[in-house]
């Protein structure tokens, strides 16, 4: 019996969306804090509040996104929400002091929280149910490919002072994407829970799905770890001139978790999640301890390559896992869900974090990551893995 498509059209222009929204993301995200520190004489606890303000943003829309997913056009909002996006992006390069970039960062947060949500809930409606984990695997190689080409375009230009050039490119990117969502195709939606449609008003259970929220509690606390090296390494390396050794990390990252990602989709699919969380979420910790000792160039890039996989292939298992969890019909508020689960972690993080590196140094930053890992792997323990029925999409037959 052959196997659904995965590849498709449509599934090929979500996938490139989701790119260049994260691409954007993580070039500004590696380039702001150091015009911020060089140009506008921001401290790192500035930094740092950068990517809060960002992400507390995004989080406040998503729930009502969700919503908005669930019972209107999918591709009317995407079309919106990334022609807002480009538009907020066409500020950067007219910014000139601390307050106005964060006056902009909150916009530019609204958008992403809006076009995130309803990229990941189209994406879920065009990959088959039997290749979900497959599927979101392989659609969130093109977060984490731009989470390792952003900030190496970022940290590159950066430190030439070319920043107008990082914000060009980021809006270039951003048009495209606006063309790509006119000419995407989404599928029909089912509309099972008309009652959604007569009662429009916003409840708690649009926000936090109980079948969902401990694989969302894990995915926080992972990302407020992850934070650490997202908003912090850059900064770090700079300060004992190993630029070109972090580079090579977010190089070694991507390459490491475009080996493996796919093939921890396809078996999660077949053995179950969680053959396949509890090594990531230990190699993850491994790699944060090598963060947390005395660097060189070697330590920085081994670090590189063992959070790769780790880090990088248990965030669309855990998405996987949030989606399974709920009724069709509530795939977007999943969505919303698992994105603000991981904002919210960076938010957290990136803002604590910040305060840390500033009272004692950059190296506090990844042991309190090695803490928040240990307690995200417990977590995960307590909740999901004393259930014998591991999860619910894995134990669909595999043909």
């Amino acid at each position: 019996m052959d196997k659904p498509k995965i590849w498709t059209k449509d599934f090929i222009n979500i996938t490139t969306i989701s790119f260049f929204i994260f691409l954007a993301f993580y070039i500004l995200l590696t380039a702001l804090p150091l015009q911020l520190t060089k140009e506008f004489g921001g401290g790192a606890d500035q930094a740092g509040l950068l990517l809060t303000l960002f992400l507390i943003a995004a989080i406040v829309i998503r729930p009502f996104a969700g919503k908005w997913v669930s019972i209107g056009s999918q591709k009317k909002i995407l079309i919106y929400s990334a022609t807002a996006f480009l538009i907020a992006t066409l500020f950067y390069p007219f910014v000139n002091n601390i307050w106005s970039l964060f006056i902009l960062r909150i916009i530019h947060g609204i958008t992403f929280g809006i076009i995130t949500t309803v990229k990941g809930t189209i994406s879920a409606e065009i990959i088959p149910d039997s290749r979900r984990g497959e599927g979101l695997s392989w659609f969130s190689l093109a977060m984490g490919l731009a989470m390792v080409i952003g900030p190496v375009i970022g940290l590159n230009l950066a430190n030439i002072g070319a920043y107008n050039t990082s914000y060009i490119l980021c809006i270039v990117i951003s048009a495209i994407n606006v063309f790509l969502s006119m000419v995407i195709h989404v599928p029909q939606q089912e509309q099972p829970e008309k009652a959604s449609k007569k009662n429009k008003s916003f409840v708690l259970d649009d926000l936090v799905d109980k079948k969902a929220a401990p694989f969302a509690l894990v995915i926080f606390l992972l990302a407020c770890a992850y934070s650490g090296i997202a908003s912090f390494l850059a900064l770090y390396a700079q300060e004992i001139n190993l630029v070109k050794a972090a580079s090579t990390f977010f190089i070694l990252y991507a390459g490491l978790m475009f080996v493996f990602r796919p093939f921890t989709g396809v078996w999660a699919d077949r053995y179950g999640a969680n053959k396949i969380v509890y090594p990531c979420i230990v190699l993850f910790a491994i790699g944060m301890v090598l963060l947390s000792l005395p660097q060189t160039a070697v330590i920085m890039i081994m670090a590189g390559a063992v959070i790769g996989i780790g880090y990088g292939s248990v965030t669309p298992i855990l998405q996987t896992q949030i989606i399974s969890s709920v009724d069709k019909h509530r795939v977007g508020i999943a969505n919303s869900l698992f994105f603000n689960s991981m904002d919210l972690g960076m938010a957290i993080g990136a803002f604590v974090l910040g305060i840390a590196a500033k009272s004692f140094g950059f190296s506090s930053v990844f042991l309190f990551g090695i803490v928040l890992i240990v307690v995200g792997g417990l977590a995960y323990f307590a909740f999901a893995g004393r259930k014998k029925n591991e999860d619910r999409y894995a134990v669909e037959e595999y043909n």
